[in-house]
This record gives structure tokens, sequence and C-alpha cells, in this order.
């Protein structure tokens, strides 16, 4: 029976980990030379305060190298003000414990401890966010996609987060410090690549629906949960959930994401600013759609690196980011009637472009 066992797991070990569930709780630290992982948090807070944090670990080219750790993360204050914090740091000073969730990147801290969360970004004398809270249900993975080459894993690891949080915050261009505190929501990611990210992923939509920050308002509507993945062929990978004021949870299957009323940004990055969906499962359809209606922030981080980090970065893929608080107006309808679920979502909209072929010099 002991030899048994001691084959079962050997054989555990030896498949590859495109087969195994995704372990959030430390990195992988693979070898290919496009590898990178990173968990990702969106928050927002109940005064309108916006905050992104990735805890990142990548292998670069030289000089930067393999094994590097960086944090970045942004804070959007509710009239438009900007703060960006980011550190990267070689392996010794960044790290995890291997024995529980606990990555540290710099003074940068994310840890959990059973269904509790902390998320710890920034330094004594500058700007500071602590984040606290947990997920009400489960993780939520996408399916594992892989071409001959490439590999990618996903999972929100923190769906429907809500949780309470302090700032204090120097916006660019400004000496004083802005603090705050108060409840928070949003949803954390966690993502794998073993690959360049131009061949797995050509844009990523993530909406997640906002419950009201009133204790006094009971919650009873359900809230939506949406996450449409466009892969470079074309096809969608999409997951989409209703969950209640219990913690019960809808899950669809057949959706369909139309993206419609494309805006044109710079540098030939695009995105919708109305989508439409379509779903059903056994017992229930789902049909809507979901507007950008008050712009949080547009972001590409290759807009605030220097030209150290520039320089190495061109032959890496360019993400736009576009943030919004959205509307959404959805139709759900079971063997009991039509139900119409209408409110605010976070979202965020990833549009994914190829770095830029150098141009072969002509030999004369």
């Amino acid at each position: 029976m002991k030899l048994i066992k001691i084959i079962i797991v050997s054989l555990i070990c030896l498949l590859p980990f495109s087969l195994r569930a995704m372990d959030h709780s430390k990195p992988l630290m693979l070898s290919d030379k496009y590898y990178k992982e990173y968990w990702e948090q969106h928050f927002l807070f109940e005064d309108g305060t916006f905050i992104t944090s990735q805890f990142l670990v990548a292998n670069f080219p030289w000089p930067v190298g393999r094994d590097h750790g960086i944090m970045i993360s942004t804070v959007v204050s509710p009239d438009g003000k900007r703060a960006i914090i980011k550190n990267g740091r070689n392996l010794g000073k960044w790290g995890f414990d291997s024995g529980k969730f606990n990555l540290f990147i710099h003074t940068h801290r994310l840890k959990s401890e059973g269904r509790q969360h902390d998320i710890h970004v920034g330094t004594v004398g500058r700007s500071v966010v602590d984040i606290t809270g947990k997920a009400s249900i489960p993780p939520l993975d996408h399916q594992p996609y892989k071409t001959k080459k490439d590999y990618m894993k996903s999972s929100f690891y923190l769906p429907y987060f809500e949780g309470d949080g302090k700032w204090s915050i120097q916006y660019d261009g400004k000496k004083s410090f802005v603090t705050g505190k108060g409840k928070v929501q949003g949803f954390g990611t966690h993502a794998i690549f073993n690959g360049r990210v131009e061949g797995l992923l050509k844009s990523w939509l993530r909406i997640s629906g906002l419950t009201s920050f009133k204790d006094d308002e009971e919650q009873t509507t359900l809230i939506p949960f949406l996450s449409s993945m466009e892969r470079p062929d074309g096809r969608q990978d999409n997951i989409l959930t209703l969950k209640n004021a219990d913690n019960d949870v809808i899950v669809f299957s057949d959706i369909t994401v139309s993206y419609k009323d494309i805006v044109k940004a710079s540098k030939k990055s695009s995105y919708p600013t109305v989508i439409e969906i379509t779903a059903k499962n056994d017992t229930a359809s789902l049909t809507g759609t979901i507007h950008f209606t008050r712009k949080i922030d547009h972001f590409n981080i290759m807009d605030h690196l220097n030209f150290f980090e520039r320089t190495f970065a061109k032959s890496r893929a360019s993400v736009a980011n576009y943030r919004y608080i959205a509307d959404y107006d959805l139709s759900y309808v079971t063997s009991e009637g039509t139900q119409k679920l209408t409110g605010k979502a976070l979202s965020e909209y990833k549009d994914i472009l190829p770095p830029k072929k150098k141009k072969k010099k002509r030999r004369k």
C-alpha cells in the first residue's frame, strides 16, 4: 500500500503544471525566458478612490535577469489625480514563504490566512495603502490555454472581494498627503504566462458588480461578475456569474460577449464603451448591456518607465488598461419570470499589442 502511494505521488509530480489546480500561495518560478506570474488587485473605496496593485514575478532579458520581482500600484483619486508606486528587486530582496501565502517585494506585502487577505503597499514616509478583507466565494478559474510554444493559466483568486482599508497618498506633483479610510470592493486576479503574452491573449475584459456601501441597506439583488478573454485566434473564454446576498452563485455557460462603440486610442490601441452579453444555463438565461460611463483611469506601464526600463521593455507586449465605472442593465429570465438587474460595476478592458518589429536595414 505504501508503494502504491509513492507511485501515485510520483505521477502527480510528473504531471505538467497545466493539469494541476493553481496554487495561489507562491510563484512557480519557471525557467522560460518569457515566464511571468502576477497577483493583481483592483479595488474601489466607498469615497471613489481607486487602487490597483500588481505583484509580478518574471524573467527579463539581461541586465535585469531571471527571477525578478516587481510591485507596481496606481492610486487614482475621485477627481482624477494619480499616484504611482513601483519597485523592482532581485531574488533575495523579494521572496515568499513556502509554507503559506506570504509574498513580499521590497516593503510591499501580499498575504492571507484562511479566508482573510491582507495587502500592504508603500513605505514609511511615502504613499501607503493597507487593505484587509475576504472573497465571499471560492476562486473562479479560466480554462488553461496552450499553443505549440506558449501556455497561460488564470484565476480570480479574490472574486467579489469586500473589506476595509486606509491610505495616505502623495499624488503626482503634490507635496501634501491625502489620507482616508473606508470600505472597499473589487477583485483579485492570479495569472501565469509561460510564453509571449501576445501569443496567448488579445484582450481581456473584467467587470465586477458593486454592492451598496451603506450598512443599513439590505442587498437583495443579484450581482454580476464577468471575465472575457479574447485569444489571438478570435475565440472567447468567458466566465459569467451572479451572486446573491447569501453568497449563492449562479454560473452561466454558452456565453457570448460582443463589443460595440469602439474608441481608437493612442499607439494603435482601442477599447469598447458598450458590451452586449447573452448567456444561459440549464434553468435560466441572461441578456443585456454594460456601458462604460465614468472614466477612472487609462494606464499603460510603458508610459511610466525610465529610459533604461523602456530599452528592455521594447521586446515585450504593450498592455493598455482602460478602467471605468460601468452601468449594467441585464434581464435574468427563469421559469418564474424576468428579473431586471441594474447597477454599477468596476470595469477594466485590457488591449494587448505585440511589440514593434525592428525594421531590417537594406544592405547597400
